[in-house]
């Protein structure tokens, strides 16, 4: 009975860490930048590239957008104090765990067990650039496991999800 229990309650945690997809999430910025004096942005041109996601781009800037406004920033494209470029993108990505050695065997010792998760992992990074000196001032950056995203609501939902985690601390505190 006691088994059972520990099963149950490992399982929930397991449970409750796949359900936040959102890993590793960095932040850097211009120590130096007057963050309080920003008010409005606007989006930077992107270069065309082939195989980009119109529909990625567009969940990605809803989300910025309503997150910014949110902290009380305007988007204008009149003047702005600050662009925002954005970039995203997958990749193949394998995780290997060693579960260590017995003792016995040819050599004194046998592999226990080693466990290859093989999955697709997607990154944002937002750069936030001053509108006067083109100089980037901060960077957000986010990855996630995108392999198992299989409708635009799930899609909305991780971007989502990723924009808030990333921009949590922005604009950062003065030092």
């Amino acid at each position: 009975m006691k088994f059972i229990k520990i099963f149950a309650v490992l399982f929930f945690i397991g449970l409750t860490i796949s359900c936040s997809t959102t890993y590793d999430v960095k932040r850097d910025y211009d120590r130096q930048a007057n963050f309080s004096g920003l008010k409005t942005f606007d989006w930077m041109q992107a270069p065309e590239k082939a195989g980009k996601n119109d529909l990625i781009v567009q969940r990605i800037k809803k989300a910025v957008n309503a997150e910014l406004q949110a902290k009380g920033l305007l988007k204008t494209a009149i003047n702005p104090d600050f662009l925002i470029a954005e970039y995203h993108g997958k990749r193949d990505q394998m995780q290997v765990s060693d579960f260590g050695h017995g003792r016995g065997g040819r050599y004194g010792y046998s592999p226990v067990g080693v466990s290859v998760y093989t999955f697709e992992e997607g990154s944002l990074i937002l750069d936030f650039v001053d509108a006067k000196s083109n100089q980037m001032i901060w960077r957000g950056s986010a990855k996630a496991e995108v392999q198992n995203i299989m409708t635009p609501e799930e899609s909305e939902k991780l971007i989502n999800e990723a924009v808030k985690k990333i921009l949590k601390k922005f604009p950062p505190l003065s030092s």
